[in-house]
C-alpha cells in the first residue's frame, strides 16, 4: 500500500428513518489524538466510534463530527423541567422589575436555555440500533479518510524519493573525492612546511608521518558508509506498509549527524560546498517527513 500521510477527510453516512453522518478530518500529530464531537444525549457513543477511529488510524490528531437526525413518525419523547423554567423565569421577572424593562413574551427564549428540555433516555432497542448506524458511517468515513491519507501518502514518496536519489548520487562524488584527499593533504603539508622552512632539507619520512595523521584525522569514510546505509534504510521504508514516520524522522536525525561530521572534519573546498547543499536538503526531508504517519 505504501507510505501513508496524516492529513485527510473522510464522509461516511447510514440509516434511513435515523440518519447518521460521520465527517472526519486529520492532521500531522506526534501521537494518535482522536476529537469526537457528539450531540451531548449521545455522548455513550464515543467509544464506539473513539473504537472505529483507532482501527483504522495509527498516528495524527482526528477531528470526528457526527449528526443524528431522526426521521421517524413517532419522535422520541422530551420532558420538561419545570423547576428549572420556573427558576429561569423568575429570574428574568426580577430583572425586568430591577431595570425597569418591558415584559416581553419569552417562551421561545425560555425553552432555548440548558437545561429545560431534555430528550427522555432512549431504550436499549434504539441504543443499538444507533449504535450500529454509528459503527457503519463511522467506518464508511474512516475507509474515505485512509484513501485520502494514502493518496497524499503516495506524492509525499514521491517527493522524498527525489531528495533521496539527489543524495545518493551527489554522495557517490563526495566519496571519489575522499579517496584524493590524503595525497591533497600531503602536498598542501610540503608546500606549507616549505614556506616554514625555506632551503633546509625536509625528511621525506617525517613528511610522510606527519601528512598520515593529518590525513586520518579528516577521514570521512566511516560517515560516509553510514550515511549511505541510512539513505538505503530509509529509500527502502518508503515502500512498506506500516507506519513508518518515527522511523523516517530518525533517521533524518542520524542522516544530519553524519553530514554534520563530514562538515567538521574535512576542509576541502567541494566537499564542504556539498555538506552544506546536503543539509538543506535533509531539512526539506525533515519537513515533508512530519507530516508522514
Amino acid at each position: 500500500m505504501g507510505l501513508c500521510s496524516m492529513t485527510g477527510y473522510g464522509y461516511g453516512q447510514a440509516g434511513h428513518e435515523v440518519v447518521v453522518t460521520v465527517e472526519m478530518r486529520s492532521v500531522n500529530h506526534r501521537y494518535g489524538d482522536f476529537a469526537i464531537h457528539l450531540p451531548r444525549e449521545y455522548n455513550f457513543l464515543e467509544e464506539t466510534l473513539r473504537s472505529v477511529v483507532a482501527k483504522n488510524v495509527g498516528r495524527g490528531r482526528v477531528e470526528v463530527s457526527v449528526t443524528i437526525e431522526d426521521f421517524r413518525e413517532d419522535p422520541r419523547t422530551v420532558k420538561v423541567d419545570w423547576g428549572l423554567l420556573q427558576g429561569y423565569n423568575q429570574a428574568i421577572a426580577q430583572i425586568e422589575k430591577r431595570l425597569g424593562i418591558e415584559p416581553t413574551s419569552r417562551a421561545d427564549y425560555l425553552l432555548s436555555l440548558p437545561g429545560v428540555l431534555e430528550p427522555v433516555a432512549m431504550d436499549h432497542k434504539d441504543a443499538e440500533l444507533l449504535e450500529g448506524l454509528v459503527v457503519s458511517a463511522g467506518q464508511k468515513a474512516a475507509t474515505a479518510l485512509v484513501k485520502m491519507r494514502r493518496v497524499e501518502g503516495q506524492r509525499l514518496a514521491a517527493i522524498l524519493r527525489e531528495y533521496v536519489e539527489f543524495l545518493e548520487d551527489s554522495l557517490k562524488g563526495v566519496a571519489a573525492l575522499a579517496q584524493t584527499l590524503p595525497e591533497e593533504y600531503r602536498e598542501r603539508l610540503e608546500v606549507r612546511m616549505a614556506e616554514l622552512v625555506g632551503d633546509i632539507p625536509i625528511d621525506p619520512h617525517r613528511l610522510a608521518q606527519e601528512a598520515a595523521i593529518l590525513a586520518d584525522r579528516a577521514n570521512i569514510d566511516e560517515e560516509l558508509v553510514r550515511l549511505k546505509s541510512h539513505l538505503v534504510e530509509f529509500r527502502s521504508s518508503l515502500a512498506g506498509d506500516e507506519p513508518v514516520g518515527r522511523k523516517l524522522d530518525f533517521l533524518i536525525q542520524e542522516m544530519n549527524r553524519e553530514v554534520n561530521t563530514i562538515g567538521s572534519k574535512s576542509s576541502n573546498v567541494t566537499i564542504s560546498r556539498w555538506v552544506v547543499e546536503a543539509k538543506s536538503v535533509v531539512e526539506k526531508l525533515r519537513e515533508q517527513v512530519q507530516n508522514v504517519e
